[in-house]
């Protein structure tokens, strides 16, 4: 198998993982081997390394989009809930251990990213939410959650369940709303283009301060994937959530 179809492959995963909220494509992609060929090929526009990626993460992200988007339609959709909110509460250890020392910096940032992610988060499926999206939204939403594919342990679902723009987007995939799809798509480019360095340089000069804010905002989160109601079948799914991180950071 020649190394494009070596790449798309191992993009499918990647794709499937940025539509579960807690599960960052970043943190696949090192679990994968690929990812310094994905940052590097980002920064400099490689073609040979982001167009096979990029196949298969769009193949990823349909099939998981319309996976979710089932589930979350049919009498699953407690448990579907409650694997997202374990999801995202296990992810919160993937920042956590990069932050260097707790100290009265790295708490306050801990507090405003919860306190930020608390107030602006929106319910998964909120109506009130949905009315009040535009393109433009999705284009900063797209442009926001693509840090999910550079940064190792930030999760793009979780980004767009804060923004409320979660189940828009997988919606839209699935019944394929080209102006979305496009505004959202827009924004992703736009991102990776821009955060690929300004990341890079607050990994290398700010990383436990940036980790400490990361926390604070994943745990703010999730708010919105709260279940309506606590029964065995929303435990089952919320452990299983916490499990697939738990695992997914031991391969890591």
């Amino acid at each position: 198998m020649n190394d494009f179809w070596q790449l798309v492959i191992k993009g499918i995963p990647i794709g499937i993982s940025n539509t579960l909220p807690g599960i960052s494509g970043g943190t696949i992609a090192l679990i994968l081997n690929i990812y310094e060929r994905l940052i590097n090929g980002i920064k400099r526009i490689n073609l040979k390394v982001l167009i096979p990626i990029g196949l298969g993460a769009v193949i990823g992200v349909l099939f998981g989009s319309k996976v979710i988007t089932g589930l979350l339609e049919s009498d699953y959709r407690g448990f579907l809930v409650a694997f997202l909110l374990g999801l995202i509460f296990a992810s919160s250890k993937v920042t956590v251990q990069e932050v260097e020392k707790f100290n009265l910096k790295t708490i306050a940032l801990v507090l405003l990213g919860l306190i930020l992610a608390y107030r602006y988060s929106i319910d998964i499926d909120s109506a009130e939410a949905m009315q009040e999206v535009n393109l433009f939204k999705f284009f900063w939403g797209g442009a926001i959650g693509s840090v999910a594919m550079i940064l190792p342990g930030v999760s793009g679902g979780t980004i767009l369940i804060m923004l409320g723009l979660y189940q828009g987007v997988l919606q839209a995939i699935t019944t394929l709303d080209l102006p979305i799809i496009i505004s959202f798509g827009f924004g992703v480019v736009a991102g990776l283009l821009s955060f690929s360095w300004v990341l890079s340089y607050l990994l290398e000069h700010y990383n436990s301060l940036l980790m400490a804010f990361l926390t604070g905002l994943i745990l703010g989160s999730m708010r919105s994937v709260i279940p309506d109601q606590i029964g065995l079948l929303e435990v089952i799914g919320f452990v299983l959530g916490v499990l697939l991180i738990w695992w997914l950071d031991r391969r890591d």
